[in-house]
């Protein structure tokens, strides 16, 4: 009887260290930062960029990102939460300003006819609700795609420089080109 109780303990010891072995496995440290780089439309990082995440308490993170749009520069700050630590929905919101560009040309519909129209691109403003998903890479580095919608917070950030008149064709050309509309974007982090 001592013996079988003796085999029973032990057997339980070790699988309760086993398990304790397994668990430590599983749940490897959890990066606090990731850095890397992102593209898209409308997306966080702009045309092309670059994106830090920061993790505040377990899947929260704030955010930060700055690269180049069609607008001028970009530049974004935002909060993501995450549903899990591994390949998982996300979801977000983010601020973002493009910097705009004192001198661009464009040929535009004027009262006159079409022609090369001198404009300044004033900074652009936009809201960003988004949803993302994201699979690690060796269980620390992301690869993610998020998708959303831009809210645009002004209205026709732009100035005709050269005195022409747009028609509202040009002007609602410029309204789909300006800042806001439909988000998608792609990226990847590494952890640190």
């Amino acid at each position: 009887m001592k013996t079988a109780l003796f085999i029973i303990v032990a057997v339980l010891m070790t699988v309760k260290a086993s398990a304790q072995n397994n668990t430590f496995q599983a749940n490897p440290t959890i990066p606090r930062v990731y850095i890397g780089l992102g593209t898209g439309i409308e997306s966080f990082s702009g045309l092309i960029g670059v994106t830090g995440d920061f993790r505040v308490q377990n899947n929260f993170f704030v955010r930060v990102g700055a690269g180049i749009g069609s607008w001028g520069g970009k530049l974004s700050f935002g909060l993501r939460n995450e549903t899990k630590t591994g390949n998982s929905f996300g979801y977000g919101v983010y601020l973002s300003r493009a910097t705009g560009l004192k001198e661009f040309t464009y040929k535009l519909e004027t009262i006159s006819g079409d022609q090369d129209v001198k404009l300044e691109l004033m900074p652009g403003f936009t809201l960003n609700p988004t949803v993302s998903y994201k699979w690690l890479i060796h269980d620390l580095h992301r690869f993610f795609i998020e998708a959303g919608y831009a809210i645009p917070l002004q209205t026709d950030p732009w100035k005709v420089t050269d005195g022409s008149q747009l028609t509202e064709n040009s002007k609602n050309l410029l309204r789909i080109l300006q800042p806001g509309g439909f988000s998608l974007g792609l990226g990847i982090q590494f952890a640190l």
